[in-house]
C-alpha cells in the first residue's frame, strides 16, 4: 500500500498536476498541452523525466469519455462516465482489466474496484487552492497507471470547465 498526494497548480495557463510521495517528494507530474482541442495531458515520472501516459478526451459526447495511451502509443484504458442522479459512477475498460469507480454525491470520496476488490481510493480535500487529493494505492505495481486514472477522473468530473458538452452521434 502506498499513499500519494496530488496537487493541481492553480495559476497556470494549462492544467498542471504534481504528485508527491509520503515524504513530500515530487515523484510524478502531469502537464496539459496549450490549446489542445482534446485536452491532451502527459504524465511523467519526475526522477527520470520519462513519459508514461497520455490522457485525451473524446470529442462530441454527451457524457465525458477519456482515453489513456502509453508511451509506445498503445491505448491502455478508456473511461466513461455513467448517468446517475445521486452519486458518481465511472467505468474503466483497460488492458489490465475492467474497473469501476464510485464516488459520493459531492465528488470528494472515491474508490476504484476491480472484480469486487478495492485497488485504490482517493479523497479530495475540502479546502485547498486547486484540486488536492490523497490517494491510496493498494497493489504495488502499476502505480503510474492508477495515478493517471485519478487525473482522468478529476478531469471527467470537472469536464464542464472544458466545454465538452456536445452531443455524440457515434457512442
Amino acid at each position: 500500500m502506498k499513499t500519494f498526494y496530488l496537487k493541481q497548480k492553480v495559476f497556470a495557463i494549462t492544467d498542471r498536476y504534481k504528485i508527491f510521495d509520503e515524504q513530500q517528494n515530487i515523484v510524478f507530474h502531469c502537464e496539459s498541452k496549450f490549446l489542445s482541442i482534446t485536452h491532451k495531458m502527459k504524465l511523467f515520472e519526475t526522477k527520470t523525466n520519462s513519459h508514461l501516459y497520455t490522457i485525451s478526451r473524446k470529442l462530441f459526447t454527451l457524457l465525458p469519455n477519456y482515453y489513456l495511451v502509453d508511451a509506445q502509443g498503445k491505448q491502455v484504458a478508456r473511461i466513461r462516465k455513467r448517468f446517475t442522479l445521486f452519486h458518481h459512477k465511472i467505468d474503466i475498460f483497460s488492458s489490465f482489466g475492467d474497473y469501476s469507480i464510485e464516488g459520493d454525491f459531492m465528488a470528494h470520496d472515491f474508490s476504484i474496484t476491480k472484480d469486487g476488490q478495492m485497488v485504490a481510493d482517493f479523497h479530495k480535500k475540502w479546502i485547498s487552492w486547486g484540486d488536492s487529493y490523497e490517494i491510496t494505492i493498494y497493489p504495488e505495481e502499476q502505480i503510474g497507471f492508477y495515478l493517471a486514472l485519478v487525473i482522468m477522473i478529476d478531469n471527467c468530473l470537472h469536464d464542464n470547465h472544458h466545454s465538452n458538452h456536445l452531443i455524440s452521434f457515434n457512442n
